[in-house]
């Protein structure tokens, strides 16, 4: 395994103790037959999430991406506990668990957001990369975020 630098050490520090809450509002068109939230409208509240944390960083999502920088995703793993509906907020808890050389690991949880207390609608393990495709070159994660 490769030994990691004091500066890596210290970002990958940083971005492990960072973590964000992004409130949404199911809207009608996320809703199925069933009249619940569709599964795979959860990826789309997860990229919400997504761009709400690196917001926090710092960064703008909107920006970087007419510069050529995207975040691919690797690797998804979903449960689902329970169902939202629509006119439901729905809470995206994202914290960072894991940070590798090019990519870093999100656990995402979705919350129904109720006045008296939250209930736990959806878990999830995000792998996301940074990649710059006007170079076709993943982007190391700790260069990437040094600057936060």
């Amino acid at each position: 395994m490769k030994e990691v630098n004091e500066e890596d050490k210290e970002v990958i520090e940083k971005l492990l103790g960072i973590e964000d809450f992004k409130e949404i509002e199911v809207r009608v068109d996320d809703t199925d037959l069933m009249q619940v939230v569709h599964s795979n409208k959860y990826l789309n509240y997860f990229d919400d999430g997504f761009i709400s944390f690196v917001q926090k960083l710092n960064k703008d999502c909107g920006a970087l991406h007419k510069e050529g920088i995207v975040f691919p995703v690797r690797k998804v793993e979903i449960e689902y506990l329970r169902s939202a509906t629509f006119g439901d907020k729905i809470l995206i808890h994202t914290r960072v668990t894991k940070v590798g050389n090019t990519s870093i690991t999100l656990a995402m949880d979705c919350y129904k957001n109720n006045k008296s207390k939250d209930t736990l609608l959806v878990k999830g393990i995000i792998v996301r990369l940074i990649m710059d495709m006007n170079k076709n070159k993943l982007i190391k994660i700790t260069d990437f975020f040094r600057d936060f």
